[in-house]
């Protein structure tokens, strides 16, 4: 007779700190979008910001696995560019390396 798990945080499960369904959190949500500002981090002349796109999101599949296992999920992410670098990463921060576009993958020029 296995009952089910005791929540360990009060008004739920443990993972419910951290992971809202939207309804729940949509005023704070609509408040964090509506203060998001340009990033003051300097980007060199000549290159692209840094953005590792595919770790954060690597990062967000594998929270969303182990707190809600064989369940569907949304990951929303709000990018500013191209992943310049680790895992995903389309294009190297050098603005001399272009990035391909559909144009390309019509002609079979897809390095």
């Amino acid at each position: 007779n296995s009952a089910p798990p005791t929540p360990s945080v009060a008004g739920g499960l443990p993972q419910n700190r951290f992971m809202q369904p939207v309804e729940s959190c949509s005023a704070s949500l609509n408040a964090l979008l509506s203060e998001l500002t340009s990033d003051p981090w300097p980007v060199t002349q000549g290159h692209r910001a840094l953005r590792s796109t595919g770790a954060a999101v690597s990062i967000a599949v594998g929270l969303l696995e182990s707190a809600f296992p064989n369940t569907g999920a949304r990951i929303i992410t709000f990018l500013g560019g191209p992943g310049t670098q680790g895992p995903g990463m389309v294009v190297d921060d050098d603005l001399k390396n272009v990035i391909r576009s559909h144009h390309d993958m019509e002609r079979d020029n897809c390095p």
